[in-house]
């Protein structure tokens, strides 16, 4: 119990400098007028929505996608695609960023909950059909709050039928889609639609089975012929300020210990182990 308090403790005391370390970058577009003040307002009002709406992403993980959509030059024409969004606090969140930098969101969810899982999906046995349920009417709602309605365009239906049809261009992706069916789906319709300085964001990356689709250099060859990008914070998170030592699932033995929100990859990222190819094949 102490061990948790401390835990709640640090995490609140961290809230201002998260804004300002996360935030901290040069590359961040002039055009955006991102002054220190804006960027606190800014994030205070993603962590106050993080409290204020159901959401089980991290706003730490929030402000990362933030920055890398702030350091996209506004002439560079791309969305900022969301699939999963539960009861709509992180696109709530992201609708914010998307009202600086002049972006679209475009929200893709079955607004029914979770599908069925399919066979060979292991993230499928945590999950029932319908969890993380959240209504279009009620993330619309909580977007027009708390967010920016005025740049989301919302997409009902299951991903294979509705992405497809998606045309981009794609800045940046997030996926929080929880089974394995879903994030293959997810990548391989939206990575050939993001841009060549585009990203792409998970959340379930304390999953070592899960974040192997990013290391994977069967399926990365089969689909795009190239090499698999890799996936920065693969199994702990994104060092957001976090004390993480793992594996997930050791929380009553490191009561303190809590992953950094998200992980990342990038079109122009390589994770491919290449040495010793040559001699193998001589």
């Amino acid at each position: 119990m102490v061990g948790r308090l401390a835990m709640r403790a640090n995490y609140l005391a961290q809230v201002p400098l998260s804004i300002v370390f996360i935030l901290a970058s040069r590359r961040i577009h002039p055009a955006y007028r991102l002054t220190l003040a804006r960027k606190l307002i800014l994030g205070a009002r993603m962590f106050w929505n993080a409290r204020r709406i159901p959401t089980a992403s991290s706003p730490k993980a929030h402000l990362a996608m933030a920055l890398k959509i702030l350091e996209a030059p506004p002439e560079i024409h791309g969305d900022v695609v969301e699939c999963g969004t539960w009861k709509g606090g992180s696109a709530a969140n992201l609708s914010l960023v998307c009202e600086i930098a002049g972006r679209r969101l475009v929200v893709f969810d079955s607004f029914q909950g979770l599908p069925e899982g399919v066979e060979g999906d292991r993230e499928a046995v945590s999950y029932a059909p319908g969890d993380f349920h959240g209504s279009l009417e009620e993330v619309r709602e909580n977007v027009s709050r708390y967010g920016c309605l005025g740049v989301c365009e919302f997409v009902p239906g299951w991903f294979e039928r509705t992405l497809p049809a998606y045309e981009g261009p794609v800045l940046l992706a997030y996926l929080d889609v929880d089974l394995e069916a879903s994030l293959e789906t997810c990548v391989r319709e939206l990575w050939p639609k993001l841009l060549d300085c585009g990203h792409v964001f998970i959340d379930e990356y304390f999953e070592l089975d899960y974040c192997a689709l990013f290391w994977s250099e069967w399926w990365w060859r089969e689909h795009f012929d190239r090499a698999p990008p890799g996936l920065i914070g693969a199994g702990a998170g994104l060092a957001l300020g976090e004390y993480f030592i793992g594996p997930l699932g050791s929380d009553e033995d490191h009561p303190t210990q809590h992953p950094s929100g998200g992980a990342y990859t990038a079109k122009g990222f390589s994770g491919e182990w290449s040495f010793g190819r040559d001699r193998r094949r001589s």
